[in-house]
């Protein structure tokens, strides 16, 4: 059987993890309706969501140092196979009539663990993979086709999870998951010189030159703040809030139409990337991007309309896709691939840590705070209640307003400054040590097993 290499594995791998990604995801749109259906607690929802990235974003510093010592496409392929054993077990309590909230939180948290190896390999490995010229290209390539898991996760989800129940929707993550080692185990994955090396640092001397890496340029840490603190508004509060906004005014498919409009706009971003690539400056495109997102995000908040909410939705997703890969893109040229594992995770640590929280706040925030000042009679019914309407669901509405302007306003400020608006020239370009359009296999030789941690 033929493997694939270096650039053809780039896209195939990307392929295969797309699939999982729908797999999962549909898991957990489907999980998520469930407790809205059981419970109609915005709150629940949204610890559901919050028990899938914060578990994910504290094991990223040890996940990095490990994946800057080990196999990357063993890795890749072990979490793959593992994230899904979580799901078994949620079935299993599903079909006996056994499931309560709490074995889901558990169970998220363990495949957002395990999985956070996959992703932060293939992050690592990206450079490795593809030409640093073509980066940009390819980039936008994997953005259109993840943002396939945004078009069709909540549509297939909602399709299967009303027409046949939840427990067809876990026997399709399932699939997924054998679709997507499959594809890792036909490709090569080349490592980095120190990978191939014996020996090293404790993980904790890994994790503390991770910090020194990145504190050590001020790019990567003006670049850290402003993603982390944009994570914290749009794929927090407001993620958190989508569904159960949605649902306020529309239905399950309702719902699903405004999360597909995300990924519909997450794909027009990445056609555009592969098209004509990212901006010279790329930093210019990510302030205008963002931009953009809130622009699309502020309208969702205006009225209890699917048609604008969907529109706005799709704004969104242009702009904040379009951004968040061209700082993939940054960080993959201007960190050097042999510590990107450890660079990539805490990058990621600290940004899911902002989207946690995001998320841990949208739903007592729009019960306890927003809601109440939103019902007739209550403080602002009458003078914002008057713009996007009354009513407890309203408060949703309106902390999604408060996001959307506060994201703009950082963008402003980021522009205005000079150090963050030029912070590439700051820092120069890496080069990847492999020659991507050769055969991996004959530059190194394999490297067998992943070390007796990873197994025990």
């Amino acid at each position: 059987m033929s493997r694939f290499t270096a650039e053809r594995a780039f896209y195939a791998i990307v392929a295969g993890q797309v699939v999982y990604a729908i797999g999962a995801n549909m898991t957990l749109f489907g999980l998520g309706l469930w407790v809205l259906d059981q419970t109609g607690n915005v709150t629940a929802y949204a610890t559901l969501l919050f028990m899938v990235l914060l578990p994910f974003g504290v094991a990223s510093p040890l996940v990095g140092s490990l994946v800057d010592r080990w196999n990357r496409r063993q890795i890749m392929m072990l979490a793959t196979a593992g994230a899904s054993a979580p799901t078994v077990i949620v079935a299993l309590l599903y079909f006996t009539d056994n499931l309560i909230f709490w074995h889901l939180y558990i169970a998220l948290a363990v495949h957002s663990v395990v999985f956070a190896f996959s992703s932060v390999a293939m992050d690592a490995s990206t450079p490795m993979l593809v030409k640093r010229e073509r980066l940009d290209n390819a980039v936008g390539v994997a953005a259109m086709l993840k943002s396939v898991d945004f078009v069709l996760s909540p549509l297939l989800a909602v399709s299967v999870y009303l027409s046949l129940g939840l427990g067809a929707v876990f026997v399709v993550e399932f699939v997924a998951s054998g679709v997507a080692v499959t594809t890792l185990a036909l490709s090569f994955v080349p490592q980095p010189a120190r990978v191939l090396e014996k020996g090293g640092a404790s993980l904790w001397s890994e994790f503390r030159f991770g910090i020194r890496y990145i504190g050590e340029r001020r790019p990567f840490v003006y670049l850290i703040f402003f993603f982390s603190a944009s994570m914290f508004l749009l794929p927090g509060i407001c993620y958190a809030l989508a569904t159960p906004l949605a649902l306020s005014f529309s239905n399950e498919a309702g719902a699903a139409a405004l999360i597909t409009a995300f990924g519909a706009g997450s794909f027009l971003s990445g056609l555009l990337l592969t098209a004509r690539g990212g901006p010279k400056r790329r930093m210019n495109g990510i302030l205008a991007a963002m931009a953009l997102a809130g622009a699309g995000a502020l309208v969702v908040g205006l009225r209890e309309n699917l048609i604008l909410a969907t529109g706005g939705l799709f704004i969104t997703g242009v702009g904040f896709a379009f951004a968040f890969w061209l700082n993939r893109v940054i960080w993959q040229t201007k960190a050097s691939p042999d510590v990107l594992g450890r660079v990539s995770s805490i990058r990621i640590m600290i940004a899911i840590v902002g989207q946690s929280v995001g998320l841990l706040i949208a739903g007592p925030l729009a019960q306890n705070v927003f809601g109440p000042l939103m019902e007739a009679g209550g403080g602002l019914a009458g003078s914002v209640g008057a713009v996007i309407g009354v009513g407890a669901d309203r408060g949703m509405a309106l902390l999604y307003i408060i996001s959307a302007v506060t994201l703009i306003g950082m963008v402003v400020v980021s522009f205005i400054l000079r150090p963050i608006r030029y912070l590439e020239d700051a820092l120069p370009d890496q080069v990847a040590q492999p020659e991507p359009d050769t055969d991996v296999e004959a530059q190194h030789e394999p490297v067998t097993g992943l070390g007796p941690r990873f197994h025990q």
